[in-house]
């Protein structure tokens, strides 16, 4: 009678090498600043946008939807591109920001997804109890504007482009790949999330819906550090803007 002979680990089939994690050393956050790095790599897009007002309204004159469009361009351009080229030149690529190639999947976009509808929910909580304590304190109904609302025609179409193309990459690489990041090498995930959306809502300069703003910004900032990927949090922040798009064209 024949024995089978008994199978050790070694005699075992080998499966599929298990691919190594986008972030192989599984650190976080995946780029870290020193404080020389961090204050003027920060401060350089807003120096970006004061010239860019200063160009159009101030020398040219151009205070028109035409000029509103440039400006808002130039302004989420400026969130981009000094960053982007920044870290590809001193980190050899855009990885460390969460853009790494291939480093994403499906289920990144459909968290994402998910994660800009629960923003909106949040959010719109928020801006109405912000809207009940005004109307309380002033007497007044005030109301929440955006830029969408102060232009008409073709320029309103590029404008609502740019809200749902453009501002999903530009200010997520500012303001969850690098901002929140370079807090979050510093400090827990709530303060490095609280202090970045913070930011995120006052550069909005729409003061009624600054704090839902804000806490769409934590929420941004979760599904990034939860994924580990921009994608995911583009795939948010680009859901929070079509919704807000088509309920404007819906009510103009």
């Amino acid at each position: 009678m024949s024995v089978e002979p008994i199978a050790t680990p070694a005699m075992r089939p080998v499966g599929p090498p298990i691919p190594a994690r986008p972030d192989a050393e599984d650190r976080w956050p995946l780029i870290r600043w020193t404080a020389r790095e961090f204050v003027p790599v920060a401060l350089m897009p807003f120096g970006l946008v004061l010239f860019a007002y200063y160009l159009v309204y101030g020398f040219l004159g151009w205070d028109s939807d035409a000029g509103g469009v440039v400006v808002t361009a130039s302004q989420q351009l400026a969130l981009l591109l000094p960053i982007a080229i920044y870290v590809r030149r001193t980190r050899g690529s855009l990885a460390p920001l969460g853009l790494r190639r291939g480093g994403w999947d499906a289920g990144d976009v459909v968290a994402g997804v998910g994660a800009g509808l629960g923003a909106i929910v949040a959010g719109s909580v928020v801006i109405a109890i912000t809207i009940a304590i005004v109307r309380a304190i002033t007497g007044n109904e005030p109301s929440a504007t955006n830029v969408l609302n102060d232009t008409s025609g073709p320029w309103l179409v590029l404008n609502a482009l740019m809200a749902i193309a453009l501002a999903p990459l530009c200010e997520e690489v500012y303001f969850r790949g690098f901002l929140f990041q370079g807090l979050r090498g510093r400090f827990r995930f709530f303060p490095a999330a609280a202090i970045s959306a913070t930011v995120f809502a006052f550069v909005h300069v729409e003061p009624i819906r600054f704090f839902g703003l804000a806490v769409m910004g934590v929420i941004l900032a979760g599904v990034f550090e939860r994924r580990r990927t921009l994608v995911a949090s583009m795939a948010a922040h680009a859901t929070v803007n079509v919704v807000a798009v088509l309920l404007l064209f819906a009510t103009r």
